[in-house]
């Protein structure tokens, strides 16, 4: 397939993970993509197995300065915006709110909301610059649309994602600009292995692996794969009368 030859995309948080995954589905569907990550050793190194067709660009996304550059840096190789998957994000300390820290409050809406707010901002810009639609993946979840003990802040981050989606999808519809979310389930990654070990304490990971299991009436957790299946779709010519969202991948979860 090459769904997205001549496209230039920005992958954010791609040093890894889901990220790195849909990075790299771009790359080989045709795609030139601008690879963004806070960790610049981590950010090179995934360009590097992504190949020729992605530039590693190391940024903060909760600054203005950290997104003014990742977009600087994206024009500057390639020359305009076309696609733009905005999946920075941290979980945050495992806690219930009577124990919790107000300052990882503070971290994690640096990232997960204020980060997808200036990077919607600034790339959006260019979108409308250049006059020929564009299409915006957020990275929500399904804690979005639900909540979960412990992670406040995480859900409250991703319940945020999902009214800037809705109401910035609203906004430039008639430009030709598609804005959607993105919501998994429970996914095979560094950040789920993290939470189990938030969940479990002192106490048996494995047991948290299987609470979580069973939510899904699927009985698995999902994979980056099936993950980056869905956000490439979405960014796609395919899937072009789908705006806002949810969008879920998530096993059945939202179902029960």
């Amino acid at each position: 397939m090459a769904r997205f030859t001549g496209k230039v995309a920005i992958v954010t948080g791609g040093a890894g993970g889901i990220g790195e995954t849909v990075a790299t589905r771009l790359a080989h569907e045709g795609a030139k993509v601008a690879v963004v990550d806070i960790n610049q050793e981590a950010v090179e190194a995934a360009a590097e197995r992504i190949g020729d067709a992605a530039i590693a660009v190391t940024a903060d996304v909760s600054t203005e300065e950290g997104v003014s550059a990742y977009v600087a840096a994206t024009l500057e190789a390639f020359g305009r915006i076309d696609l733009f998957f905005n999946n920075a994000g941290i979980e945050g300390k495992v806690a219930p709110i009577l124990e919790a820290d107000p300052r990882d409050l503070d971290r994690v809406l640096a990232i997960n909301v204020r980060g997808v707010y200036l990077g919607l901002q600034q790339v959006l810009r260019q979108m409308v610059e250049q006059g020929d639609g564009g299409a915006i993946v957020n990275t929500a979840s399904v804690a979005g649309l639900r909540g979960q003990p412990g992670l406040a802040p995480y859900v409250a981050s991703k319940h945020a994602v999902m009214g800037l989606t809705k109401s910035v999808a609203a906004e430039v519809g008639a430009m030709g600009i598609r804005v959607m979310t993105v919501n998994p389930g429970p996914i095979s990654t560094g950040m789920m292995d993290r939470i189990e070990k938030g969940v479990a304490g002192d106490g048996d990971q494995a047991a948290a692996h299987e609470q979580f299991t069973a939510l899904t009436p699927m009985g698995r957790y999902g994979t980056m794969d099936e993950v980056a299946s869905y956000v490439c779709f979405l960014l796609s010519d395919e899937a072009s009368y789908i705006s806002s969202g949810p969008n879920v991948v998530d096993g059945g979860l939202t179902a029960t």
